[in-house]
This record gives C-alpha cells, structure tokens and sequence, in this order.
C-alpha cells in the first residue's frame, strides 16, 4: 500500500519524540488512510513500479496510451515481434503515459464490410517501462527532485493524517465542522464522504485523471 508521507515527518508536525514508538501502528494506518484517498481522488497509483510485456493494440495516432503513468523510463517496445525506437517521451505526453510516434503506431488492422473500414488494431504492440514516482519512504526518493513524488501531495497527505489525529484524540472523527475561538473549519458531505476538503481537492486537482476521450 502507498504510503505518500513519511512516518517520521508526521511525528515532527505533531510534536511527538522520534524515540516513541507507542503511535507509530495507527499513525502509519492513519498515512495509509490518507494515501489511499489521494490515489482515490486523482484516478491512479503514485507508486513508481517496473511492467512488463504490457500488451497494446497498434492504431493510427501519433500516441500510444499506456496503462500507467508519468512514464519514467521505457525499456523496449516492439510491434509484432519487431523492435521500433523511433519513439519519442516526450514530458508533456509522458506526464499522462502517451509515448510520442511521428509515424503513428501503425501495422495489421481488422477490417469489415465491403469498403474494408478498419475497425480496431491487432493487439502486437508490447511495452516494456517503468513509470510513477520514488515516494518519501523510498531510498531514491529526493523531496522536489524530478521523478519523485511531488511536495503538494506529500504536504495533503500529511495535512490529512495530523487532522484525522487531532480529531481521533478529540473523539470527534467524522465531525463536519469543527471551531475552536474565531477559527472554524467545516466540510461539505461531498468532502468527507472520501476523507478530502474541498482546499485538498484542489490542490490535486492538477493530478487528476479523467481518461482518454
């Protein structure tokens, strides 16, 4: 499971003693929780990961959409059975895991009817890549470095995780409103029904996947 902030950092924003342990299980439930309603909102896993032979069928754009995403690094790509590596990753398709082909991602398609439309490709496009990003708790990971986790999501999931425990050690969890002197927070129903406000969501808004049209 993805964890999108790190323990230790979560213990400093609460004023807890690195040196005491008696939290840690349910601080690292609580970062799980967060995590999961990150990855839950903006569409996808964060984690970086290796795949393998992940199977594509050819068409006639420039674009071939992969699975996961951003694509950090592509290995090999053939089209049945033939290496191609006139490919390009390109940041601003990468971003959305599209790998960039001036000629297009041809070869055999299906056809129909007496004018012969083409109606789908043959599934021979195989990728081999890596894509996602280091998360703090990774050995590679470097905070604002490309390639890992960027700081707005690990700043919400931290976010997240101290007020599901200040609200946990008030007994209040799943309060919609909370006020304490002049300050007050509320959440809408839409908000805590996925455990983000509405200043969460749009933070990550720029993360979000909507599909490919």
């Amino acid at each position: 499971m993805s964890m999108l902030c790190k323990l230790s950092d979560v213990k400093i924003l609460l004023g807890i003693n690195a040196e005491d342990t008696s939290l840690d299980d349910k601080l690292t439930l609580f970062i799980q929780q967060a995590s999961s309603y990150i990855e839950g909102y903006i569409g996808y896993s964060l984690a970086r990961k290796e795949y393998v032979d992940e199977l594509h069928s050819v068409n006639t754009r420039q674009l071939l959409q992969l699975n996961h995403f951003p694509i950090q690094q592509v290995f090999e790509v053939k089209a049945n059975g033939v290496e191609v590596t006139d490919y390009k990753v390109l940041p601003e398709y990468a971003r959305w895991g599209s790998l960039y082909r001036g000629y297009g991602w041809n070869g055999n398609v299906f056809t129909r009817g007496f004018t012969h439309d083409v109606v789908s490709g043959a599934w021979e496009i195989v990728v081999n890549y890596t894509a996602g990003y280091y998360l703090p708790n990774d050995e590679n990971y470097q905070e604002g470095a490309e390639g890992s986790l960027p700081a707005d999501i690990v700043s919400v999931c931290l976010d997240l995780v101290v007020m599901k425990y200040n609200f946990d050690k008030m007994g209040a969890i799943g309060i919609k409103s909370h006020s304490e002197g002049h300050i007050s927070e509320s959440y809408s129903d839409e908000s805590t029904a996925i455990g983000l406000s509405e200043s969460a969501k749009k933070l990550l808004d720029k993360y979000c996947y909507y599909g490919v049209a």
